[in-house]
Parts: structure tokens; C-alpha cells; sequence
């Protein structure tokens, strides 16, 4: 069969692309919010089409041919053009547009952010669309890259090279408790945290190894344990335990007042042990440097959440 590559179209030319950064089938379909049958089959057309296996299966995934090789870096700068003229030829306006934004962000990153964010968008931009994403930040590297997702925001390490950074806020770790928990009535003291049922509460990210290494520190110098009766994943319903039982949960601080203000039976205490505070930013991918409703969108975050 020899090689057609005037039957190519450009969306088997982006599924080559992620299937090369990922070097996986299936991390490829996450990337690019499809199915893997889906990316599998783009892959048997470009088979077809090139004349060539593309991929050889080895101990590391999927390593490209020769071929795939030489065209990938042409692909990246055509694709990567095509992208950005497109961009800049679409006109955005806020109040007319219903643009969907895809965040990458754990649970607690949603709770945070959205409710307050949406509120807002309710008023300027009432059509604009949000969507989270909660995957591991290798996939979600490949997915910004792609343009599938358009900003992570919470307590990400660094993404990458040509990955961008606003930091938007401080954070520190509060204890949150029920208001008949004897414990709201003073001060809470470390032997009384050590003494307490605790529900560990671990979110993607990296703001629970912060806490983690605090508590770590603490129960060695003390040479304890905790008591804890629950551990979750995920945030929801959280506040109703903690609401209706003796327990003790070890939050960030802006994830406790959104609790404390919708339930008036909880209350939060300072954390009793010295602990670093930790940055919640905004990344993007430097390819939506230029796409204004991206810029928009973070003026949107900054806007609202930024310390200063």
C-alpha cells in the first residue's frame, strides 16, 4: 500500500500528536476527552493512510517509528499555528458567549472555587459553561497542551516548562469541629487535638502532604497517634459528620468558611501546631496565552480570589 497523505484531516493529525506525548492509548483518550476505541480507530486510519505501523508496542508504551518521528515536529508547528490563528480570529464577548471552561481541580478545589465563581459568572457572562476535572496531573499536562482543559487551579506543583503561574492565594490548615463539641468552647490545644476523633479527609493535590508532614512532625515530638475513625476521599457531605458527631477535621482554611457559612452548627479553631503555609495558583499552557477568553477566564479568578 503506499502512503496517502492527502487524505489526512487534522483531528488524526492531533490524536498522533497526544498519542506520541502520552505514549498510550488510553491516556490519549483521556487526554483528548474521547474513547479509546476512538483514538484507536484515528490510529488504524493514519495506519492506512501513511502506510506505516506508526507505534511499536515496548516496555515503556508505545514507541514511535521512524516515521512518526520525522513528522511530528512539523505536525507540532502546523498544528500549533492553525490553533493559535484560529484563536485569534474568534471574536470573545463575555455576555453573549457560551464558551465552556474545563478546570482541573480536586474536590475541595470545587468547592472553593465554583460556587463563588458561578455567582459571579450568573452576572457577567450568564451563558458561560464550567466544567472540573479530576485526574492525575500527567494526563491533565497532556490535556492543557491539547487545549482540552484550560486552567488547573489549587495546590499544584509546578506543571511544566511551558506551563504559566499566577498565585492567587495563601492558605493554612484550620480544625473544624461541631459547636456542641466541648472542644469549641476555648482554645484548642495539641493534647486536646491528639485526644479527639479525627475524620482524614485526603484530596488530590499537594495540599494534604503539607498537612501530612506537619502531623507527622507533631506525632513524633509527641509520640502519639491520631484517632481516626474516617477517612475520605472526597469532600461531600463532610460538614454534616463533622456537624452531627464529636469528631475533628483538619481543612484549609477558605474550604472551612464556605462550611461554616452554610452550616451554622460548625465552627473552625486555629490548627494547634506551627505549620508552613501553602500557595493556591492558577497554571495554564503557554498555547492560550493569546485565546482572549482564556485571558477572560483568569481575569475572572484573579478578580475574585487573589489576595493582592
Amino acid at each position: 500500500m503506499s502512503m496517502r497523505p492527502d487524505l489526512l484531516d487534522l483531528n488524526l493529525l492531533r490524536v498522533l500528536r497526544t498519542v506520541y506525548a502520552t505514549r498510550n492509548v488510553t491516556k490519549a483518550a483521556q487526554a483528548l476527552f474521547t474513547t479509546q476505541s476512538a483514538v484507536s480507530n484515528a490510529l488504524r486510519r493514519l495506519r492506512e493512510r501513511l502506510d506505516d505501523p506508526l507505534f511499536i508496542r515496548g516496555a515503556d508504551g508505545m514507541v514511535p517509528t521512524a516515521l512518526v518521528q520525522a513528522l511530528i515536529g512539523p505536525i507540532e508547528s502546523g498544528l500549533g499555528g492553525i490553533e493559535a490563528a484560529l484563536r485569534d480570529t474568534r471574536a470573545f464577548d463575555p455576555r453573549t458567549s457560551d464558551r465552556l471552561f474545563r478546570l482541573l481541580g480536586n474536590d475541595l478545589a470545587q468547592m472553593v472555587f465554583v460556587p463563588p465563581l458561578l455567582r459571579h459568572l450568573a452576572g457577567v457572562a450568564p451563558d458561560i459553561r464550567l466544567e472540573t476535572v479530576d485526574c492525575p496531573l500527567e494526563e491533565a499536562r497532556h490535556a492543557m497542551s491539547e487545549g482540552m482543559i484550560d486552567l488547573a487551579v489549587g495546590n499544584w506543583p509546578e506543571i511544566g516548562s511551558d506551563y504559566r503561574r499566577h498565585d492567587l492565594f495563601t492558605e493554612t490548615f484550620v480544625v473544624l469541629m461541631s459547636q456542641s463539641n466541648p472542644l469549641a468552647e476555648g482554645a484548642l490545644t495539641v493534647s486536646d487535638y491528639l485526644a479527639a476523633r479525627h475524620v482524614d479527609y485526603r484530596p488530590g493535590g499537594d495540599s494534604y502532604p503539607v498537612l501530612m508532614r506537619a502531623l507527622d512532625s507533631l506525632l513524633l515530638e509527641r509520640n502519639a497517634g491520631r484517632h481516626i475513625v474516617f477517612t475520605a476521599k472526597h469532600g461531600l457531605g463532610l460538614a454534616s459528620v463533622i456537624a452531627d458527631t464529636d469528631m475533628l477535621l483538619t481543612i484549609p482554611g477558605r474550604l472551612a468558611a464556605s462550611m461554616t457559612a452554610r452550616i451554622d452548627a460548625l465552627v473552625a479553631r486555629p490548627f494547634p501546631y506551627p505549620t508552613p503555609p501553602f500557595t493556591i495558583s492558577a497554571q495554564w499552557h503557554v498555547r492560550s496565552d493569546h485565546d482572549p477568553a482564556v485571558c477572560w477566564f483568569r481575569e475572572q479568578l484573579v478578580l475574585l480570589f487573589s489576595d493582592g
